[in-house]
């Protein structure tokens, strides 16, 4: 039996389902010409039952909530997640991005991308929160959803997955 994943604000990196242990369903709230998602919808109301998911992906999706804005979001992830499933979280590392613009290795046109987003005509690109490991792991031990376990991404291949790894991006692994 395959496994079932949400890519939800899937954007311009949509998952494949070309290996038949996982299946992946790619959501976002917007859809462009050659980004079209397979449920459009807001990722905090998704139309499916209660713990039918092994993973619900958030890459690159909580900076453009404001302060508080994605508890929802979170909930409606621990809802749909099988138990042991995983929500897995990615953002830039904005104390690492930080670090590396003030001590003049990072030009500000990429640290100001990372900061505001890479705006691409709609408002739904821009970035509105950013976190550090300590912010990010604090947010998703909020009381909105009860997490067994949280711990940083250990990086392994999931199957259709294609996440962005380099220095600056932070990645949490919460287990229901």
């Amino acid at each position: 039996m395959s496994k079932l994943a949400i890519n939800c604000g899937s954007g311009q990196r949509p998952f494949e389902s070309v290996f038949p242990e996982i299946r992946w369903i790619n959501v976002d709230k917007v859809s462009r010409e050659g980004s079209v998602p397979d449920i459009r919808c807001d990722g905090a109301h998704l139309p499916y039952e209660d713990a039918m998911a092994d993973y619900f992906v958030l890459h690159h999706v909580l900076e453009h909530f404001g302060c508080g804005e994605a508890q929802g979001l979170i909930a409606e992830a621990y809802r749909v997640l099988k138990p042991g499933g995983s929500l897995l979280v990615f953002v830039p590392n904005m104390r690492a991005l930080a670090i590396q613009w003030l001590e003049g290795n990072m030009d500000t046109q990429n640290y100001m991308t990372n900061v505001y987003g890479a705006f691409m005509g709609n408002e739904e690109d821009r970035h509105k929160w950013g976190y550090d490991p300590v912010s990010l792991t604090l947010f998703l031990f909020q009381d909105n959803a009860r997490f067994s376990k949280i711990k940083p991404f250990d990086w392994r291949v999931i199957p259709g997955s294609n996440f962005a790894r380099d220095w600056w991006i932070l990645g949490r692994e919460c287990v229901k």
